[in-house]
């Protein structure tokens, strides 16, 4: 059996961007013996245990009330799988005589750092320390985070397994969806400060060539202030289910994608720019260096030549979209190799990892 040290995903946090990464894990070991224990320092009374189906258990402990049972739990399986550094805490002992594998889903402390969050970032950066060196394998959503990760700990080798997740829906994209008479642009996501959305709208009103924007998010209100306060051209701003969207993206021709050059960026796999190559959406970016896009070679548009209106000619963009979809497919294929050395080690399997050094 195989515990994971997560929440599980259900239809109360299906949205949550983290949630659905191990949604995506848990599909993968959908025919192993697994259990879900979430563990609270200040709740969880009392404990509760569900069993779903013949294979899955789901736990929910508090640390204090019921540590013998989670040891119980913890000593009794083949393998712990954690999710994220922030659910480490509780489990930092397991991590000298258990065998561990930690989902770092991110750079935690970095990402605190960034947030303003001081006290998070030292509260779990010896956490992280403890993660990365005593793991028997850490998971990453880039090449770049392991590389981090070695180059942070003074590593020579760190066994990883890269598995970025890939939504497998498909849409394909007709000529008359290519076909408009002004160039069509999209933005889907919130109006959270690292996605730089002033300086989206600030480079819509200054763009020299007339497009079509349309903005789809769960803030439309955040948006439409900001919109009507920049006395903008119309811009569609929509709410709309994550299925609906790929309609969208198959008649858009760009997206904004705007991340600057930090670490969080640098090691990231963001869900917006994998489905922008998926649908043939050209990314725009302000710089190139997110995750492992820039190492295959993926195909941009940076925010200056676009504000310029020095856009690609059809053919150009034609070209564009058939070198992403060949990104997006070499990653792919990278990323399952990886899932399926992943799933064999935890259940028992050698140590065999495509990307580890």
């Amino acid at each position: 059996m195989i515990i994971f040290i997560s929440e599980y995903p259900d239809l109360h946090n299906e949205k949550d961007g983290m949630m659905q990464r191990v949604a995506a894990i848990d599909h993968c070991f959908s025919a192993v013996e697994r259990a879900y224990l979430k563990i609270s320092f200040v709740g969880n009374f009392p404990g509760k245990k569900e069993r779903r189906g013949e294979r899955l258990t789901i736990y929910r402990l508090n640390f204090f009330l019921h540590f013998f049972g989670i040891l119980r739990l913890a000593l009794g399986t083949d393998c712990i799988y954690l999710h994220s550094v922030g659910n480490a805490l509780a489990m930092l002992p397991f991590y000298f005589f258990r065998k561990m594998v930690t989902d770092m889903h991110g750079a935690v402390p970095e990402e605190f750092t960034l947030a303003g969050k001081r006290l998070a970032a030292l509260r779990y950066a010896p956490v992280e320390w403890v993660a990365v060196r005593y793991s028997r394998a850490v998971v990453t959503v880039s090449r770049a985070m392991a590389e981090h990760l070695r180059d942070k700990y003074s590593l020579s080798r760190l066994p990883s397994f890269n598995v970025p997740i890939f939504d497998e829906v498909t849409v394909p994209r007709s000529s008359d969806d290519r076909v408009a008479a002004v160039p069509r642009v999209i933005y889907a996501g919130g109006a959270q400060v690292w996605q730089n959305v002033d300086l989206m709208l600030e480079a819509i009103g200054k763009a020299k060539t007339r497009c079509a924007y349309t903005i789809l998010t769960g803030d439309v209100g955040t948006f439409r202030d900001k919109v009507a306060a920049l006395g903008l051209a119309e811009i569609t701003i929509s709410s709309v289910p994550k299925d609906e969207v790929y309609g969208y993206y198959a008649r858009a021709d760009y997206g904004f994608v705007l991340r600057d050059d930090t670490l969080v960026n640098r090691v990231a796999c963001p869900t917006k720019l994998v489905e922008y190559l998926s649908c043939g959406v050209i990314p725009i970016v302000i710089q190139p260096r997110i995750g492992d896009f820039a190492e295959y070679g993926y195909s941009y548009l940076t925010l200056e030549r676009f504000v310029k209106g020095e856009l690609p000619t059809p053919a150009e963009l034609e070209e564009m979209r058939a070198n992403n979809y060949k990104v997006i497919a070499a990653m792919k294929g990278s990323a399952l190799t990886d899932m399926e050395r992943l799933v064999a080690f935890c259940r028992g399997g050698e140590l065999q990892v495509a990307h580890g050094a």
